[in-house]
């Protein structure tokens, strides 16, 4: 008799957990997904935090954590993954009385992008394993890993073209903000770069010595077409690379860039258009909007992106293409008109002919 009465004790016992559990089990219980760094560059490692709290007076024996990330934020551990295009992470928890578990996860950042997990799913199960329950948390954080720099003497043919195109079409004019030290005046001087107090001082005409900078705007077309195939994925993200890097070196040199793709940038849906970045503090801007660009196939070609809004006269404008078609060839001569332009070509295997034009400079970039 003693026996059947514990008997129907633990029933009901189990029965009245069990129902507890189902109002209760997500009460108190939240999950937080974290990126330790904003941004990183391509081939470095990083972190990314798992928080699991359970505020209650109810153990939760088991807890998975379900969440995306793209493959190219790749696992050090290779546990709990499974990989298509993006990567399916599944970590599991035991969670005792108001229980707080934190863990990392370290990665490596295999490929630029711009990486966001928006939503985890959280399952459960009740103390006796009887029950599984499920639900979807919103979560709010994102990651940028930012396009390799090109290695110096990939960059150096391309850079000292780009450099010399510009200072041929356009004199170089003195900065009146950037002050480099004083000279005597000479009879071309302007009279508004005398410095009266030095010339005070010295009992000689003493003018003010300026840095210089070109006042000329590099504009770059970059080619995505294209994508799943592993010469044109390698060649399209060369080309992504040789702009950063470019675009890095010319705004370090006070030089205004742009850059249009017929990619589609990941955060508008749009293809990528960034009209104009200027000055050394644009850099970071600057790298993390490429790294939105994103390739695909059967994209509208490079040509339907040719801003034709820019003035020729104060723009050169440098195509970055893997594409040796003589029609693009010519579209983009077109373009260009009576200026001078320049065609970058990331390439493996050969050349091809029939790309030369009068008022364009092409320069293969073997990768």
């Amino acid at each position: 008799m003693a026996l059947f009465v514990v008997l129907i004790f633990l029933l009901l016992l189990f029965l009245l957990l069990r129902m507890l559990y189902d109002y209760v089990w997500d009460k108190g219980l939240s999950t937080r997904i974290s990126f330790e760094e904003e941004y990183l560059t391509e081939g470095e490692r990083s972190h990314l935090r798992e928080v699991v709290v359970n505020d209650k007076l109810l153990p939760l024996p088991v807890v998975e954590i379900d969440f995306h990330m793209d493959k190219r934020l790749q696992f050090s551990d290779g546990q709990n993954n499974s990989v298509s295009d993006r990567t399916y992470r599944r970590d599991v928890f035991a969670l005792g009385i108001r229980q707080k578990i934190t863990r990392t996860l370290e990665f490596k950042c295999v490929g630029r992008g711009y990486f966001r997990i928006d939503e985890a799913s959280v399952n459960a199960q009740d103390l006796f394993l009887t029950r599984k329950y499920g639900k979807n948390l919103p979560q709010n954080t994102d990651f940028y890993v930012l396009p390799r720099p090109v290695s110096a003497h990939e960059v150096k043919i391309p850079y000292s073209q780009i450099m010399g195109e510009l200072i041929s079409r356009k004199k170089i004019y003195d900065d009146p903000f950037e002050f480099a030290g004083l000279r005597e005046y000479t009879r071309n001087d302007p009279m508004k770069y005398i410095n009266w107090k030095a010339t005070a001082r010295a009992g000689k005409l003493l003018v003010n010595l300026h840095e210089s900078t070109l006042s000329q705007k590099v504009i770059f077309l970059l080619d995505m077409e294209g994508a799943g195939v592993q010469q044109a994925d390698l060649l399209n993200e060369a080309g992504v690379r040789l702009v950063c890097t470019l675009c890095s070196r010319l705004l370090y040199e006070g030089i205004e860039v742009g850059v249009f793709s017929n990619g589609r940038d990941v955060l508008t849906g749009k293809a990528f258009s960034l009209p104009q970045a200027a000055g050394a503090q644009s850099e970071l801007f600057l790298k993390k909007a490429l790294a939105r660009v994103e390739a695909q196939n059967n994209l509208a070609p490079i040509t339907a992106f040719f801003p034709w809004e820019e003035k020729r006269e104060n723009t050169l404008f440098v195509l970055v293409s893997r594409r040796q078609e003589p029609k693009l060839s010519g579209e983009f001569s077109l373009f260009i008109g009576k200026g001078k332009g320049i065609w970058l070509i990331p390439y493996r295997g050969e050349k091809k002919s029939g790309l030369l034009r009068d008022n364009m400079d092409t320069l293969w970039i073997e990768i």
